[in-house]
């Protein structure tokens, strides 16, 4: 009997070291990496089914006063919002306040229409796979809402054309007041409101027909969960989302949410003061690489057919592969043979969450820097290191 046991001890120590030795590889190769970056600082996850396999920060949360950028170090994720709309919108389908192939103005308070297509619905399946027609015009510049005016920092920038460009962004942003998002989307796209733009806000293609990524597409998806289930999008995340899995260090600003853990955000190697989203749900989710990584434990198991916040066939669903290569996402996941996640980026922020189909585990990068002549190569090569590591993981 313990003859039998024998082996089986030497294997799982086996493991358990070649688990640690190949963290430990990580942590150095990454350590080192960072001390020559232009990215102030980063945090990174490898994350299973069951838990976090590996999770560190690096570099600087806040530069001038020196503090480290950790696990638990907060930001906000920018795009990789919208993987929680997606679980949103498979929830409130599952609760039958709405289906995807409703058309968006059987939820809508206002009526939108593509002018180029007047007879053809658009529909929520549509918006979540970003094939609605409906575009991002110039006015979404108008969502971005600073805490304090964003300084000059552009005077220090050596390259004319780059300064140039900056300061018209930064005269744009601070003169941006709030308002509520469904008025924002009133206001782009109701035939008569004050931002309407045919061209600019509508593809002549017709909806359904071609790929077009669409932050404001996400928006209407998420006001129309608002309107279906007759509460603010942020509160149906935390009762659906946050609180079941406990992501107690997740949300948005002002929402029944202050993070007490938030790292300065660092535009074109300058500090910027907080900023809130007019259109909150396709970005600006603040959270950290361990409550992220809940999250995703939770999408690798409805991937493997486990209910949990979501039942089995919504998952099949969610993440299905696309019609088409042309076509890119499943419902507001990107979706390709390899690997099913999402990229963001804005201002001071870069990210990468992807679960790798073959091995059944989630990389996660979280970067609070944009814009340095290096960044978004180097946020590549971070993701490649894990990436190595993953592939080499028992």
């Amino acid at each position: 009997m313990y003859k039998s046991i024998i082996p089986v001890l030497f294997l799982l120590t086996n493991v358990s070291v070649k688990s640690q030795s190949i963290k430990d590889s990580i942590t150095l190769e990454l350590t080192a990496f960072s001390k020559n970056s232009s990215l102030a600082g980063f945090g990174v996850a490898i994350v299973n089914k069951d838990s976090i396999v590996y999770s560190k920060g690096f570099g600087y949360a806040d530069i001038e006063s020196q503090k480290v950028y950790t696990s638990y170090t907060q930001q906000p994720i920018a795009s990789i919002s919208k993987t929680l709309l997606a679980v949103a919108l498979m929830k409130a389908q599952e609760m039958g306040k709405l289906n995807l192939n409703d058309p968006i103005n059987k939820h809508l308070p206002f009526k939108i229409v593509n002018p180029n297509f007047p007879g053809d619905n658009i529909t929520i399946q549509q918006l979540a796979n970003h094939t609605s027609s409906i575009l991002d015009g110039e006015t979404y510049l108008n969502t971005y809402v600073f805490k304090k005016k964003i300084p000059p920092f552009y005077t220090h920038l050596a390259d004319k054309d780059i300064k140039l460009e900056v300061q018209k962004w930064v005269e744009l942003l601070n003169a941006n007041e709030m308002m509520t998002f469904g008025e924002f989307i009133k206001k782009q796209y109701v035939r008569g409101q004050i931002w309407y733009d045919e061209k600019q806000n509508f593809s002549t293609n017709k909806p359904g027909s071609t790929y077009k990524y669409s932050n404001m597409g996400a928006n209407i998806a998420a006001y129309i969960i608002e309107q279906a289930s007759g509460e603010s999008y942020s509160s149906f995340i935390q009762k659906y989302i946050l609180n079941p899995l406990q992501m107690n260090n997740s949300g948005w600003r002002g929402k029944s949410y202050e993070p007490k853990n938030a790292s300065t955000l660092y535009w074109y190697g300058h500090p910027i003061p907080e900023y809130d989203l007019i259109t909150y749900p396709d970005g600006n989710f603040m959270t950290n690489i361990v409550d992220y990584g809940k999250f995703l434990c939770a999408m690798i198991r409805g991937y493997e057919g486990e209910d949990n916040l979501l039942t089995a066939e919504s998952y099949k669903e969610m993440m299905k592969d696309p019609v088409s290569s042309d076509f890119r996402k499943g419902i507001f996941w990107s979706v390709d043979s390899e690997k099913i996640g999402h990229s963001g980026s804005d201002f001071g922020i870069l990210t990468h969450a992807y679960f790798l189909r073959e091995h059944n585990m989630d990389i996660i990068v979280f970067v609070n820097t944009s814009d340095t002549k290096n960044g978004t190569t180097e946020v590549r090569d971070i993701y490649r290191t894990l990436l190595k590591y993953v592939r080499l993981t028992p």
